[in-house]
């Protein structure tokens, strides 16, 4: 047990919404995106070279570390599986800023999506028991 401070509180409870808008996108953008591109006439090769299953799956992944994190994060019931999660999820954040910066360059929008992970760590390193 470890006693969660008021940033690590707020910014698990950031990471849990955006886990479950993160799922809920995923699920729709996987199911619903090719159906609406056939009927509205959208060239779908694009959406095929970017839902790949292994794109699927990181998202799920990365979903599941993010609301995992923050649920850890806000309950203070284990710093080890708080920073098990939260360290999954800023890898696969890290993975997906460089494979879009190869593919594509750096945008602004990296850094910003960053800033969560970072907040997350500082609120568990403001947390610790000393």
């Amino acid at each position: 047990m470890f006693k969660p401070k008021g940033l690590l509180k707020v910014i698990s409870v950031i990471m849990i919404v955006f886990g479950v808008l993160g799922g809920a996108m995923t699920i729709f953008a996987y199911t619903f995106l090719p159906q609406l591109a056939d009927t509205a006439g959208v060239d779908t090769s694009l959406l095929e070279g970017v839902y790949t299953p292994l794109t699927v799956v990181i998202s799920i992944i990365s979903t599941l570390c993010c609301i995992l994190a923050g649920i850890f994060g806000i309950s203070g019931k284990s710093m080890r599986w708080a920073m098990i999660f939260g360290g999954v999820y800023t890898l696969i954040v890290l993975y997906n800023i460089i494979t879009s910066i190869v593919s594509s360059g750096f945008q602004f929008t990296f850094i910003i999506s960053f800033i969560i992970p970072i907040l997350y760590w500082w609120g568990i390193y403001q947390s610790r028991e000393a």
